[in-house]
Order: structure tokens, then C-alpha cells, then sequence
């Protein structure tokens, strides 16, 4: 492909992702500075055709691009625009608002993207075996229970009501939880089975059994800890011509409700990844193209964040926005 092609191709591209209209080789030479007539643009455009960059959808109309056409652009063409410094100001405010755990964080990102994008959007957390019990604290609740709250180094918090075999009051709960803090700060989930709890709970032979049944919970709660998803915007996609079709917008949204696949679409992506049209394994999404990128915890993945939305989306802007948002989560779970 020659470089007037190259301009050709990135031309209708553009177009078509403004305006979801096919594109004819007049309107490329009306709207484009491509230097050229407009026989010259069809006569290249029936050679972009032969490549497979384009297609035409029905007879008498332009061309629109390829998933072919698309994944060239994407890979070689797009531009990604920096994210403008008061957008990055409102993301930051409006994020840190719901900085008290990782899913309040990440159901609020999921919000935000599809609110900013007017896509569906996807977020996931990743359970990793890698996560370090930051605090416990135990907290008397009656007569004969204490709630014993786990905060990890991700600031997801999980807390456990455990019977008790004797009245505990604040001072015991002050003792145990510096005891426990003591022995179990650091510690990785991968980790957790890996202790000698009888060896530890020796240490204060008078609480043995109170040690242990709190141990076992600590680990049951941990150990609990699942992957989460949220989707918001789902029915962004039905403003877009390519979901006239109510039955397959059917199929798509019926998709995007289903948690099993949505972990599985997201729980193996690392980076920013795109995928798209054919490239999705799924009928109801080959229509559709996906963006994903991860956010992480030194080198390990916490979660994904997915957009989905027609093929003729705006990539380069949706990845800028998706990487600084990412970034942004990443920056606040490391502080």
C-alpha cells in the first residue's frame, strides 16, 4: 500500500467513525486535503478494496472499513491525543471521591468511562494471591463476639463476626490485634496456609483457642475474596446505527449481563489490549470492538477496565482516556 492509499484509507476511516455514513470518493475530495481528483480517490479506492481494507455494505453505496482496515489504522494510523488538563482534573476529583475500597473505586471508574465515552464499559478486579494483609483490628461487638476487620495493601477491607469462647473487651481486643498485626503484617494471601498458627497461638497459651478461631477466620475471609464486575452504560450501544437490529441488541446486552463471560473476556488481558469485529470469539460481540487495559499493584494486575462499542469507535481517544484513567487508579492504590 502506497503512501496515497495510506492517507485514503486513514480519510475514510476518520469519516466514517464522524458520521457512520459509508464514504464516497467525492466527499473524500471535498472534505480532505488529499491533493488529488476524485477519479484518482475512487480508482485507489477500488485498490483499497482488493486489499481488503474496505468494503462496500450495499450496492450504490461508499465503502466503510474492514476489521482488516481497522486493525491496520489502529496498529500503524491512530493518533492518540493527550488528555486535556481539566479533564484530567475532574477524573482525579471525581474518582477520589469513592477512594474507600477497590470495588467502590472501580464501580465508579466503570460509571465515569461509559459516562465520558457514551460506551458500554466493563471493570473487573482480579483476585491475586500476592495481596498483603496491611491491618487487622478486632472490635468488640457483645457479650461473647468480636469483628475482626482485615484492611490488605489493594484497600480492599473485609470484615468476619467471630463467637467467642469468653467475653472479650477492648483491652484484649488491643492486645490481640498488635499480636496478630505483629505475626500476620506482610503477610500474602499465597502465604496464609503456609503458617504455623499452633506454633503462634502458643505465644499467649492463655488465649490459644481465641488466636486460632480468630486465624481461621482471617483466612476464610481472605480466602473468599472474589473476582467483582461492574457494568455501566450498557444501553449506550443502542444509540449507535449498528444496533437497529433488536434482536442481536438483545443478544449483546443479554451478553453484557452475563458475569462468567465478562471475566473471562477480561480476566486474561495484560497492557491495553484491542480486539476487534471478527477478532471476538462471540457472535453477538463481532459486531462490537473492545478495549481493554489493566491497572496494577507494583507488577501485579488488580483488575481491567473494557470498553465496548461499535467497530467505527474513536480509538485513539477512548485509549488515551482509558490509559490516564488506569494510571489515575493505579497512583491512588499505590499511595
Amino acid at each position: 500500500m502506497n503512501e496515497r492509499q495510506t492517507r485514503i484509507l486513514e480519510a475514510i476511516i476518520q469519516d466514517y467513525i464522524q458520521t457512520g455514513d459509508p464514504v464516497g470518493s467525492r466527499t473524500l475530495s471535498r472534505k480532505y486535503d488529499l491533493g488529488v481528483s476524485s477519479a484518482t480517490i475512487r480508482n485507489e479506492m477500488a485498490d483499497l478494496e482488493e486489499l481488503g481494507l474496505i468494503v462496500q455494505p450495499y450496492t450504490s453505496a461508499g465503502r466503510i472499513p474492514s476489521d482488516k482496515g481497522y486493525r491496520l489504522y489502529v496498529d500503524n494510523l491512530m493518533n492518540r491525543p493527550n488528555i486535556a488538563p481539566d479533564l484530567q482534573e475532574i477524573i482525579v476529583n471525581m474518582l477520589q471521591v469513592k477512594m474507600n475500597t477497590i470495588d467502590t473505586l472501580l464501580e465508579e471508574t466503570a460509571r465515569l468511562v461509559a459516562m465520558m465515552t457514551n460506551y458500554a464499559t466493563v471493570a473487573t478486579t482480579s483476585p491475586i494471591q500476592e495481596i498483603e494483609i496491611k491491618h487487622i483490628q478486632l472490635v468488640p461487638v457483645d457479650y461473647k463476639s468480636v469483628a475482626c476487620v482485615i484492611v490488605t495493601n489493594t484497600t480492599i477491607v473485609k470484615h468476619h463476626i467471630i463467637s467467642t469462647p469468653m467475653q472479650v473487651d477492648y483491652e484484649l481486643c488491643l492486645v490481640l490485634s498488635n499480636f496478630l498485626n505483629d505475626y500476620l503484617g506482610g503477610t500474602t494471601l499465597n502465604n496464609l496456609n503456609n503458617k504455623d498458627w499452633q506454633e503462634m497461638a502458643k505465644k499467649l497459651p492463655e488465649h490459644k483457642q481465641l488466636i486460632l478461631d480468630i486465624a481461621n477466620a482471617i483466612v476464610s475471609t481472605l480466602q473468599d475474596e472474589t473476582t467483582n464486575t461492574f457494568t455501566k452504560g450498557a444501553t449506550n450501544i443502542l444509540a449507535f446505527q449498528e444496533f437497529n437490529d433488536i434482536s442481536k441488541a438483545k443478544e449483546l446486552l443479554e451478553l453484557l449481563e452475563e458475569k462468567p463471560y465478562l471475566i473471562n473476556l477480561l480476566s486474561k488481558k495484560n497492557g491495553t489490549t484491542i480486539c476487534i469485529g471478527e477478532e471476538n470469539n462471540l457472535e453477538p460481540m463481532k459486531q462490537c470492538s473492545l478495549i481493554t487495559t489493566t491497572y496494577k499493584l507494583g507488577e501485579y494486575t488488580l483488575g481491567t477496565i473494557g470498553i465496548i462499542g461499535p467497530k467505527r469507535m474513536d480509538y485513539g481517544q477512548v485509549i488515551s482516556l482509558l490509559e490516564h484513567i488506569a494510571y489515575q487508579i493505579t497512583n491512588m492504590v499505590d499511595n
